[in-house]
């Protein structure tokens, strides 16, 4: 994977491309992780897919970044999208990753050719209720109140499920300050928030995966009531958390694998 960069009076975002192959695949990672989250990814679809992950403003080797939004999250993808000359792509997110792709399907459809959901919910904001939301709004100033250790370990095991896992997300979130972390959370809420005034229904083929022992929020309910009311696809990846396709690559990748087969056969 060759490492770049698309630079502004924001910040520098550094992004990776590689893999050979007809279609596009773009790995976004979730709230306080980077690219790296993706690794296991890499090797399976690289000889098929070209391939481009980064890491999101305000996050691993794109820190420190100013005005970091989930949508100018999305017009920076669309930005690197420009800059490779790659007319459409497969978008996967995971968690926060999956909303920024939402963004980008919504607002670029014609660059998007589906979209895969890994413990991701739906950025339509009709799915959560006034609890949720209230929920959600505060939930950036509680962080600030857990001592950091506490903080970092507790985010580490409630998106993991396997050692290797939560090694990783401990290794990636001991980077960010207690303030980083919940600003990025404040700017995931602003973001959802953004889109309250607009019913969002994408129109590319869609997959919604999380991991069998999934902790993060409500999660689960609202994939699954996303899964019901816009008869979608659903498949739950077993023995894994909330960053699912780390804790269980081989099925992960296998799931995603079929998906892209059947929107990509002639």
């Amino acid at each position: 994977m060759s490492e770049k960069t698309v630079t502004s009076e924001q910040g520098t975002v550094h992004y990776w491309v590689g893999g050979q192959g007809s279609e596009t695949l773009v790995f976004t990672h979730g709230a306080t992780m980077d690219h790296a989250l993706f690794n296991l990814q890499l090797p399976y679809f690289q000889d098929r897919y070209r391939i481009v992950t980064w890491d999101v403003p305000a996050h691993g080797c794109s820190r420190p970044y100013a005005g970091f939004s989930l949508k100018t999250a999305a017009q920076i993808l669309v930005q690197i999208l420009d800059e490779e000359s790659i007319s459409q792509v497969h978008l996967i997110g995971q968690s926060m990753g999956g909303y920024i792709s939402q963004i980008v399907t919504v607002d670029y459809p014609d660059r998007v050719s589906s979209f895969c959901s890994v413990g991701a919910s739906p950025l339509d904001i009709s799915y959560y209720s006034r609890l949720d939301r209230w929920l959600l709004s505060i939930a950036p100033a509680l962080l600030q109140l857990y001592p950091y250790s506490i903080l970092v370990n507790s985010i580490a095991k409630q998106v993991s499920q396997q050692p290797e896992s939560e090694a990783y997300a401990r290794r990636v979130l001991s980077k960010l300050t207690k303030t980083e972390v919940a600003r990025i959370m404040r700017v995931v809420y602003e973001g959802v928030i953004a889109y309250s005034e607009q019913r969002i229904r994408l129109t590319c083929p869609i997959l919604i995966t999380y991991g069998e022992m999934e902790k993060s929020g409500k999660v689960k309910p609202y994939c699954q009531r996303w899964a019901k009311e816009e008869s979608l696809p659903l498949v739950v990846i077993p023995e894994a958390a909330h960053n699912a396709n780390l804790d269980n690559a081989a099925a992960f990748n296998q799931v995603l694998d079929n998906f892209l087969q059947r929107v990509t056969e002639p």
